[in-house]
């Protein structure tokens, strides 16, 4: 349409010359034998019909208002143009049937740039609802979709794909996405295999590359999840990070090439560089820190927490679950199970052991093939190589040889010199207490046997020497040959000024005691197996005394001296009984002889014995609250009764007795429950026994 406006206008100016030079008198324009006419130049262009030239004046139409263009003529000639001076001035051109506001040509976009546009006004981009695409070499490399609501940004980036929701930045990235949804692939070969996987996210170059089917992956990094192509629930961020996942599901790696050797495994989480590297189909494992679990690669339900935490750790088909939480915990571990580790090399040299616990810096760091160990504190335990069933808790709570097993130490420095022992405190410790007894099991008649009345009493203590001493503390070191520790540089810890100063005081120290090989010398004597010694167990073990053993000589030794006493009194009693007897004789013979006026004296008199008398133990005992006493009186006597006495030597009831031969009373307590009480029965003033009773609680 504007071409035709041109045409026209250029034949009315054309028609307008040659009217024009028809009547002019000057004529500084000329005709050429080519035909063209020129205006400014003697030589117009061969091709023109005019040509005007001028650098100060231009090309002026006819002026005239809206009114005077319309009366013109009825119908003006197509193409005739004029300059319109109101209502909405502009050039107007008859276009054959009404006259036509000539439109400016809207301004382009530059491929150099542009200036003044508007926001508001000015895109790049359709007006429809159809998509926009971009290429580069004839291949799509830039797709914005409205309908599906595709993105696409890159050579080839999304170029099959018929799915919705799915984003691609990046060289083929997504290339061969055919209905997967709900995709975001970032970077050169990003996803660039998937067809139908829906809910993938890759980031970074080749992330994700192979996956077809895989769905709500997610992986960002160089190579990341880049051999995955049905695994599903994964997340990959570092470069390598499950590089070489198939079709694991559920893993998680975070770190440069963490999980990067994992093909099947499954519910795996690893974050650090390294992590879990070689890992190819164990599964449930947990690793975080540089190195950890590097070498498993068929074990399950371990957990690794620390720079190389259970680094060697390969698993196997019968692999139980391990923990390791601290930079090389557990490192050297291969087929051990059911370990827990935490802190820096705890179990560090564990291979096969099983079941152990440590806690601490080093702890149980040199063990090997030890099981169900326990150590808590730094350094715990780290001698133990073999040994099984031992317990330290304590900074250096430890064992001087490696093989001991079922022994315990407890506190700082604690050592443990053979197998089945318990160790508290160290040569520095300078109380040990409670607020109760220590109770010795069993003490249960039901489980004691070859029971035996022997132990030695004033024999055996007659022999032992009670001495005062002090301790050499050096001495014991040299002995037991204690484990030295060392530091996270490889340097040995030497004691602290304090530990220092407290050996000194220890070493001042006064004690009271005995000699261990002295006692085990007088024991022997007597032929006397006695527990109290504790004798070393090997070269490394030192002796040592159970002073609580000592009571049951001791009370031996007691029941001796009493019985001794109770037949010294027995005696004396007789002898004070006959002395008094005696002078009852002789006082009544005396008396008999001024009757019947007999001088002569009688020499001997024998003694009333009263060999019939006896106290029986009442019945029952202890009692509730009445309790029966029997006993048995002679034929001929003149006076008796029974005194019960308290705790105290208060008496409490006197029975004045009568008869002969076998007698009963009946005893009622006063007092609280739990009383003991004594009763004697006394005939003639003369003790026949005695006898104790209790009040039941």
């Amino acid at each position: 349409m504007k071409t035709k406006f041109y045409i026209r206008l250029i034949s009315s100016i054309f028609l307008f010359m040659i009217l024009f030079l028809k009547t002019a008198k000057a004529q500084t324009n000329t005709f050429p034998t080519t035909g063209s006419a020129g205006i400014g130049t003697t030589t117009p262009n061969a091709y023109s019909i005019l040509e005007m030239i001028s650098t100060t004046k231009g090309l002026l139409v006819p002026r005239m208002n809206k009114n005077q263009r319309d009366a013109i003529a009825v119908t003006p000639p197509t193409g005739l143009l004029i300059y319109q001076t109101n209502n909405t001035p502009g050039f107007y051109y008859y276009d054959g049937g009404a006259w036509t506001a000539v439109t400016p040509k809207a301004k382009g976009w530059s491929l150099t740039g542009n200036t003044g546009t508007s926001p508001a006004t000015n895109f790049i981009g359709t007006t429809d609802a159809q998509p926009m695409v971009f290429k580069v070499n004839n291949q799509k490399a830039g797709y914005l979709d409205y309908i599906n609501a595709n993105t696409s940004l890159g050579y080839q980036a999304l170029n099959s794909s018929t799915g919705y929701a799915n984003t691609a930045t990046g060289y083929q990235s997504l290339l061969s996405n055919t209905t997967g949804n709900n995709n975001t692939a970032t970077g050169i070969f990003a996803l660039h295999y998937n067809s139908i996987g829906v809910y993938n996210t890759a980031t970074g170059s080749n992330a994700l590359g192979n996956n077809t089917n895989g769905t709500n992956n997610t992986a960002n990094g160089y190579r990341a999840l880049v051999t995955n192509t049905t695994g599903y629930y994964n997340t990959a961020t570092g470069a390598y990070a499950l590089e070489n996942n198939i079709d694991g599901i559920g893993n998680t790696a975070n770190g440069i090439s963490a999980l990067r050797s994992n093909t099947n495994g499954s519910n795996n989480t690893a974050a650090g560089a390294n992590t879990l590297f070689y890992n190819t189909i164990g599964y449930s494992n947990v690793a975080i820190g540089s190195n950890a679990l590097f070498n498993n690669i068929t074990g399950h339900n371990l957990v690794a927490i620390g720079d190389s935490a259970l680094y060697n750790q390969n698993g196997g088909d019968d692999y139980y679950p391990n923990t390791a939480v601290g930079s090389k915990a557990l490192y050297s571990n291969l087929t051990g199970s059911d370990n827990t580790a935490s802190g820096s090399k705890a179990l560090y040299n564990n291979l096969n052991g099983n079941d152990n616990t440590a806690s601490g810096y080093y702890a149980l760091g040199t063990n090997f093939d030890g099981n169900v160990n326990t150590a808590f504190g730094v350094a715990a335990l780290n001698f133990n190589t073999n040994g099984a069933g031992n317990t330290a808790i304590g900074y250096n709570a430890n064992a001087n040889n490696g093989n001991y097993n079922s022994s315990s130490a407890f506190g700082i420095s604690s050592l443990i010199t053979a197998s089945d022992q318990v160790r508290i405190g160290n040569t520095s410790t300078a109380s040990i207490g409670g607020y109760q007894s220590w109770t010795t099991l069993p003490s249960d008649k039901r489980v004691k046997k070859n029971i035996k009345e022997n132990v030695p009493g004033l024999a055996f203590i007659n022999k032992l020497k009670p001495v005062t001493y002090t301790i050499d503390i050096s001495a014991i070191d040299k002995i037991i040959q204690r484990p030295v520790i060392k530091d996270k540089d490889g340097k040995l810890i030497q004691p602290s000024q304090q530990e220092l100063d407290s050996r000194k005081v220890k070493e001042q120290i006064v004690f009271t005691g005995f000699l261990a090989q002295d006692v085990e010398a007088a024991a022997t004597s007597l032929n006397y197996d006695f527990s109290g010694v504790d004798k070393p167990k090997n070269d490394k073990d030192l002796y040592g005394i159970r002073y609580s053993d000592f009571v049951m000589p001791l009370v031996k030794a007691v029941q001796e001296l009493s019985k001794q006493n109770d037949s010294l009194n027995l005696k004396m009693s007789q002898f004070d009984n006959l002395k008094i007897e005696n002078e009852e004789l002789k006082s009544r013979l005396n008396l008999i002889e001024q009757k019947l006026g007999i001088t002569t004296q009688i020499k001997n008199s024998s003694t009333i014995m009263l060999s019939t008398a006896s106290l029986q133990q009442n019945i029952p005992n202890p009692f509730s609250n009445t309790t029966t006493i029997n006993y048995s009186l002679p034929q001929k006597y003149s006076s008796a009764k029974i005194i019960v006495i308290d705790e105290l030597g208060n008496t409490i009831k006197i029975f004045n007795l009568s008869g002969t031969g076998k007698g009963t009373i009946n005893f009622s307590s006063p007092f609280r429950v739990g009383a003991s009480y004594q009763y004697s029965l006394l005939v003639d003033g003369k003790l026949i026994d005695t006898k104790q009773m209790v009040l039941a609680k």
